[in-house]
């Protein structure tokens, strides 16, 4: 099976972020800028003469956007939370630079034990997920949502997601995870046989 893996275009809090305006995003629903549309229609030629059985998107609009600048004509498509960029919980929409100043919270931002959330298999914001919960989902979408028969599909999703997809195939360790950057819509190639047996996945 071929795996296509692509990052969401440029987003809002992307750009954001990159700009001096700091907040938190994880799972907010915001959508696309204009440079992150023009990128997914530009990728889409990639695609074009390439045989998909099937394209699996995160639900969130920024996903959604995506996948619809890279295949405006039919295909087998699905929707699905699983795929979903990590939640961070409480935090998200809230602005970093003040956030960190609320007393409520002043461990996440201080304390070795918390204050790595934003990157860590370990550590998670309040209600937030952390890498380890995104990994499960992964494996959980794999072995019960990704119909293994498929002979190549595209996989819409996210920077934490992508990485903990690496993670599962032992592309990267867990270490590495943490700081791989994921490009925005750029085509990641995964190549694998995949077999079920006895209700495990054998690679």
């Amino acid at each position: 099976m071929e795996i296509y893996l692509v990052r969401h275009g440029e987003s809002q809090s992307n750009y954001d972020n990159k700009h001096g305006y700091l907040y938190f995003c994880g799972q907010l629903d915001i959508p696309l800028t204009e440079r992150g549309i023009k990128s997914a229609r530009e990728l889409s030629a990639y695609f074009k003469n390439k045989y998909i059985d099937t394209v699996y998107v995160s639900d969130l609009k920024r996903t959604r956007q995506t996948y619809d600048e890279l295949f405006p004509y039919d295909l087998p498509t699905i929707y699905t939370k699983t795929l979903r960029e990590r939640s961070l919980g409480v935090f998200e929409g809230k602005n970093k630079e003040e956030f960190c100043k609320d007393k409520r919270f002043e461990k996440y931002f201080r304390d070795p034990n918390y204050k790595y959330f934003r990157h860590s298999f370990s550590q998670k914001a309040p209600q937030g997920e952390s890498y380890q919960d995104v990994y499960d989902r992964v494996v959980t979408f794999i072995e019960n949502e990704l119909n293994q028969q498929q002979r190549r599909v595209v996989i819409v999703a996210h920077q934490v997601v992508i990485r903990c997809f690496f993670v599962y195939f032992k592309m990267i360790t867990k270490e590495e995870a943490l700081t791989t950057e994921i490009h925005n819509c750029y085509p990641y190639l995964i190549k694998n046989e995949m077999k079920f047996e006895c209700g495990s996945l054998y690679l």
